[in-house]
């Protein structure tokens, strides 16, 4: 178990599910080949992993941050610019970036290459 191991949400409600069966820590974390303190963080994340399921999301982790918007805002304008063939580089899009977000009202974002 040396190296680190991203679970989808359906592996995680499979453990979820193998531990309202009553099978034991240790077995779970064998049989998924994940430590026990993530598999500690997955039941203690249970009512988050049940909510992003049934939320039909294909994504493979729970993504929470504060600045959604100024990504979302980011993403559709990165959109624009492509179907109007402007060219963009990473720097313009910083730039365009923390205009976003002092027009959104975010003060303590910075612009990143992330």
């Amino acid at each position: 178990m040396s190296k680190r191991k991203g679970l989808s949400i359906k592996e995680k409600i499979l453990i979820l599910h193998e531990m309202d069966k009553g099978v034991k820590k240790k077995d779970i974390s064998l049989k998924f080949g994940i430590p026990p303190n993530s598999l500690s963080t997955i039941i203690k994340n249970r009512d988050e992993i049940q909510n992003y399921k049934s939320s039909n999301s294909c994504s493979k982790r729970l993504k929470t941050y504060v600045y959604e918007a100024v990504d979302e805002t980011v993403l559709k304008w990165i959109h624009t610019m492509r179907d109007k063939n402007v060219p963009i580089s990473g720097p313009f899009i910083i730039e365009n970036a923390l205009q976003f977000v002092k027009a959104l009202g975010y003060e303590e974002c910075r612009g990143s290459n992330g």
